[in-house]
């Protein structure tokens, strides 16, 4: 199978290709699923997709495993919406459709705040082992023999890949996964030996 990667530096057109197709791949699964009435959890969501697939979703590699669906939050909503979709129309005694639909929308963006709580806490907590005690920018340069930025950055990088935010292009810089953005040069990573 030919790998498309190769057929482009940046990666970014075949990234979110292969992401666009994932989520569409993942939204027939999951429909598929409710539609017959089956357990919906990662490794069925997983199975079904394999099922699923076409081609163009196998040469993208679109297919993931039920880790992937674990550590992304947009496919464990998908997951989690859909198990709410199925519970109502598993009762059709009852009519929890609006109900539901707020609960879920409710639901969706309590997981949301914590996201955003929980990344804004890690990057205090690494703002504060920086231990930077001054705003004052003419006195930063006699804090460099103070602040451990080798150790700063190597927090910054691994909490953004971990987290799906960034990753490391084929340059080597560090870059948003949404829009590519450069967060961290490869010159400043080679420079202080960061881990990327």
């Amino acid at each position: 199978m030919k790998d498309l990667r190769s057929e482009n530096d940046n990666l970014s057109p075949w990234r979110k290709k292969r992401a666009m197709l994932t989520e569409q791949l993942m939204e027939d699964a999951l429909k598929e699923l409710i539609k017959l009435e089956a357990k919906i959890d990662y490794k069925t969501v997983c199975n079904m997709m394999e099922k699923l697939a076409s081609n163009e979703h196998k040469e993208f590699n679109a297919l993931i495993k039920s880790s992937a669906i674990s550590k992304n939050q947009i496919y464990k909503n998908m997951v989690s919406i859909a198990k709410e979709k199925a519970k109502s129309f598993g009762n059709k005694q009852q009519n929890y459709k609006t109900d539901g639909d707020k609960q879920l929308e409710v639901f969706q963006l309590k997981t949301v705040i914590a996201k955003k709580e929980a990344k804004i806490k890690e990057l205090e907590s690494i703002i504060d082992r920086a231990n930077i005690v001054t705003n004052n920018f003419s006195t930063f340069n006699n804090l460099s023999d103070q602040i451990n930025f080798k150790s700063i950055l190597n927090d910054l990088v691994d909490f953004t890949i971990k987290d799906g935010s960034a990753f490391i292009d084929s340059v080597g810089n560090l870059v948003t996964e949404d829009n590519h953005n450069i967060l961290i040069s490869k010159r400043i990573i080679d420079t202080l030996e960061v881990k990327a």
